[in-house]
């Protein structure tokens, strides 16, 4: 599951759990209800200044939000986002996929 999603799933869950709605949130925020519902509802991306300004209000740390309760993740994914223009870059590119591996490797030991 993509880290929005688990951020706005763990955000609904606080909410149900604190008894507060997204009106409420949305008044904490500073921000219009309807974002709130355009961003669960998934049709309006979770900006970083709205992660923090959630960790701000919920207390629950950023990573607490993005986490989520699948464990079992055995395949890496990556997004990058760009164009690679020549060779160096597709060259500095696998590197850094071949060291990420080396590292979830050495992670998982």
């Amino acid at each position: 599951m993509r880290s929005d999603k688990n951020t706005i799933m763990n955000v609904k869950n606080w909410l149900d759990k604190n008894d507060y709605s997204q009106a409420w949130l949305a008044d904490q925020m500073g921000v219009a209800k309807s974002l709130i519902s355009q961003i669960f509802n998934g049709t309006r991306k979770l900006q970083t200044t709205h992660i923090i300004k959630i960790s701000e209000i919920t207390g629950l740390s950023i990573a607490e939000l993005a986490s989520s309760d699948q464990k079992t993740c055995t395949q890496l994914v990556y997004s990058l986002r760009g164009k690679i223009s020549n060779e160096n870059g597709q060259r500095a590119l696998d590197q850094l996929l071949l060291d990420s591996e080396h590292f979830v490797q050495l992670l998982a030991k």
